[in-house]
């Protein structure tokens, strides 16, 4: 009996491969900042109720990880897709967190022909 052999991330069953979309959070806020102590909490829970993985900076200390000319307003929050940033919430508008991110994250997705 012959083995079949697939390439990485390809399904058995069609030549195209399966691409799963993940998602990630990254926080940027600050210490002295109110507003992002108010954010950060909501982020946090809304981070959970979504199961995305979530990065956590402030503005001060991590200046080597973050990209400190690029954060226009603090609390920043970007949604990253694959890697790459795809969204952006600038606002102490807590409010409109889960309405923004409900409208960012689509569910876990494969590319099959079914």
């Amino acid at each position: 009996m012959k083995k079949m052999i697939h390439e990485k991330n390809e399904h058995p069953l069609h030549s195209k491969p399966i691409r799963k979309m993940t998602y990630e959070l990254e926080y940027i806020g600050a210490s002295w900042c109110a507003p992002c102590k108010v954010v950060k909490l909501k982020v946090l829970i809304q981070a959970s109720k979504y199961a995305i993985p979530i990065k956590l900076y402030d503005i001060d200390e991590d200046v080597e990880k973050i990209d400190v000319d690029a954060v226009k307003k603090l609390p920043t929050l970007r949604v990253l897709k694959n890697g790459e940033v795809v969204a952006e919430f600038i606002t102490k508008h807590n409010d409109q967190l889960e309405e923004f991110l409900s409208k960012t994250i689509k569910p876990t997705t494969t590319d099959t022909d079914f």
